[in-house]
């Protein structure tokens, strides 16, 4: 569930024109893909059902049941995509809607940067592999959502993957049937060996 009060809300739905259940000038195709390309969620999906299942009570319904996180980031996308129509129809943006904009911007951009953990943009994958890619999106994407159940599970895919990446990398020999303790403390004894662990509080960290 989001921080969103009342007044935020109003101002979103005046700038997105929500009144007739519309937002923007989407379809029902149009909007869902941009859902999509923005969050990777269905805003067609069963739990964004509410009242009479239109596009505004979808955006609706998701601002209540997901993150701060997510739905700063569709906003942000929403915002962007407000402005760049107005500019390809050569719609001039007055000083009230201009101002609105901006209002709605910052509320984007504050709970975009309301994540669940600092830095989260750090888990970043040590190699180019594509899989390894995904499996850090995925990642960020699950903790950003709050489920900490998968988010765990992929941790720990990732830190083994990470970490197997590390011995690779310095023709470390590992069996991978180890368990991750056991394969960090081969990588532990490689620099130990080659003096490249400056003191015994490193090697704790």
């Amino acid at each position: 569930m989001s921080n969103l009060i009342g007044i935020e809300k109003v101002k979103l739905e005046k700038l997105f024109g929500m009144d007739g259940g519309y937002v923007l000038d989407f379809t029902n195709r149009t909007f869902q893909e941009f859902v999509f390309e923005h969050t990777g969620l269905d805003i067609f999906a069963a739990k964004y059902d509410y009242g009479s299942g239109s596009k505004a009570n979808r955006l609706r319904a998701f601002w209540q049941k997901e993150s701060n996180y997510i739905i700063g980031k569709l906003l942000l996308g929403m915002l962007e995509y407000w402005k760049a129509n107005k500019r390809l129809r050569m719609i001039e943006i007055n000083l009230a809607d201009q101002a609105l904009y901006e209002e709605c911007r910052k509320i984007g951009d504050c709970l975009k940067n309301d994540t669940i953990v600092e830095d989260i943009d750090a888990i970043q994958p040590n190699t180019e592999d594509r899989d390894f890619a995904v499996l850090a999106k995925s990642l960020r994407e699950s903790i950003a959502k709050n489920e900490p159940e998968v988010a765990l599970d992929r941790l720990h895919t990732f830190v083994v993957k990470y970490v197997r990446q590390l011995c690779d990398k310095h023709c470390i020999s590992y069996d991978r049937s180890k368990a991750l303790h056991s394969l960090f403390g081969e990588y532990i004894k490689y620099l130990k060996k080659n003096n490249l662990i400056e003191s015994e509080m490193t090697e704790r960290i």
